[in-house]
């Protein structure tokens, strides 16, 4: 399976409702795993089909509809053309929220959550990988970075993750509170210098309900695995383009 076709598939891919009996599906999200570009496309795709889900959750049912559909129904007996009528609303009613959805993205109500803090870190990665602030591939150099720009550069880094190759850092904002964001590159790609594991770091008392001290909880987002934990004042998210088994190498 080539790209095109994952594409193909993955248009059909509703994020709150996976088919996970359709093979062909399996094999385009594993390919979107692999793949950066068509896992930047296949964020994109959910995150439209969401707005477009959300926007249309949102619409309100005009007063009267039901006996409006009722009497409609009764006159559709009588002379089709009114079922024609009907039908014609409906659509400009459909066309109207898209457009509004197209035009207008719903602004989500803050969260404090640590799960809106995992996808919003995802989302960094999957839509808009931003541009580092360093790139290097010597770790002290991040860690006086990110000290010096006040951005938690006394992370404790995991053991697994230290036999990777940093690529930089940045400095991110969620919600007010500093977030560092450091890159890491597996050896699994010929190009050492593209990132494919992305750790966040946040100040713990920033969540509302952050991760546990001692528990890690592996979630996958989209085409990302990612790993949660908790440990001294920090809160942990590490990402990375590949399964399961793949990211537990690395924490």
């Amino acid at each position: 399976m080539d790209r095109a076709q994952a594409k193909e598939i993955l248009s059909l891919y509703r994020p709150w409702a996976p088919d996970q009996d359709d093979p062909e599906l399996a094999q385009a999200l594993e390919l979107a795993k692999r793949d950066p570009e068509l896992a930047h496309w296949l964020a994109e795709h959910c995150a439209l089909q969401e707005a477009l889900r959300a926007k249309f959750s949102e619409a309100a049912v005009p007063e009267g509809l039901m006996e409006q559909i009722i009497s409609e129904r009764k006159a559709h007996l009588m002379r089709g053309r009114r079922r024609n009528a009907v039908l014609a609303a409906a659509v400009a009613i459909a066309l109207f929220v898209l457009i509004g959805v197209m035009n207008h993205h719903p602004q989500p109500p803050e969260d404090k959550g640590f799960s809106d803090f995992r996808h919003q870190m995802a989302a960094t990665v999957l839509r808009s990988y931003p541009k580092m602030d360093l790139e290097t591939a010597d770790l002290a150099q991040i860690r006086q970075f990110l000290v010096r720009t006040q951005a938690h550069g006394d992370y404790i880094l995991p053991k697994g993750l230290q036999a990777a190759t940093p690529t930089g850092c940045a400095t991110l904002n969620w919600q007010g509170h500093r977030v560092a964001m450091i890159c890491f590159n597996s050896g699994k790609s010929a190009a050492s210098t593209v990132p494919d594991l992305f750790l966040f770091v946040v100040n713990r008392s920033a969540l509302a309900d952050a991760p546990n001290t001692g528990s890690k909880e592996v979630v996958p987002i989209v085409s990302l695995e990612t790993a949660s934990w908790s440990q001294g004042d920090k809160t942990y998210v590490l990402g990375g383009f590949g399964n399961e088994d793949f990211l537990r190498q690395y924490f």
